[in-house]
Formats: C-alpha cells, structure tokens, sequence
C-alpha cells in the first residue's frame, strides 16, 4: 500500500513540475505550494493524523481563492477547477468523520482530478501551437 501512495505522489509532483514552467511565476508558486501541500496531506492520510488532514485539506482549498488560480478563464479549466474544489472538500469532510474508508479514496480522487486538470492543460497548449 505504502508504494502506491509513494508513486501516487511521484506521478502527482511530475505533473505539477511539468505545468509549472508553462505558467508565469504566480501560477508556478500556487502550484509548488499545492505540492507541498499535497505532500502535507499524503503523510496525514497514511498515519491517519486526522487534525493534520483537516488543516492540510483546508490550506489546499484556500489555495484556489488565489488570484494566480484562477489565470485561466476558460470554462473547461474553470470545470476542472470546480471539480478539484468538490474532490478536497470531499477529503476534507472524510477526515472530519475520522472515515478510514473513505479518506485514502477521497485523497486518491483529489490526485485523479490533479491529473486530468494537467493533462487539459497539456492538451490546451499542444492544441493552441
């Protein structure tokens, strides 16, 4: 279990890496910090450090009301952003309930909707050269 975790994350850092030097450095420093935090959130899900995971799955929200967020005004990657939102605060509100079943399933949705957002974005800009 500890290596899916692990690869999750590394799958997650690789794809925050390889958008952030398409963007500006607002964008690139939104997105270091979300790894971080995401980072934050892997360690409390697995040792089940629930006051952790809500703070954690919190700054991760608080981070989309960041003007840097939000750069892109297209309504598919406000789609994406929308559904990140809903995926952290179904993290959120698993770690609320201690839930032990549904908070490494939550944080594996937050990660899932990081990555189809990436590989929008990745699309986008192949399409728009």
């Amino acid at each position: 279990m500890t290596i899916r975790w692990r690869m999750s994350l590394v799958v997650f850092a690789l794809l925050n890496i390889g958008a952030m030097t398409a963007q500006g450095p607002a964008v690139d420093r939104v997105m270091r910090k979300k790894l971080e935090v995401s980072q934050e959130i892997l360690e409390a899900v697995v040792t089940s450090h629930w006051q952790d995971l809500e703070f954690q799955s919190r700054a991760l929200l608080d981070l989309t009301n960041d003007p840097a967020w939000s750069v892109l005004k297209k309504p598919e990657y406000v789609s994406h952003s929308n559904a990140f939102r809903a995926t952290v605060r179904a993290l959120h509100d698993a770690a609320a309930q201690r839930d032990l079943e549904a908070t490494p399933k939550a944080y594996i949705a937050v990660t899932l909707s990081c990555v189809e957002c990436h590989r929008y974005l990745a699309r986008s800009r192949i399409a728009e050269r």
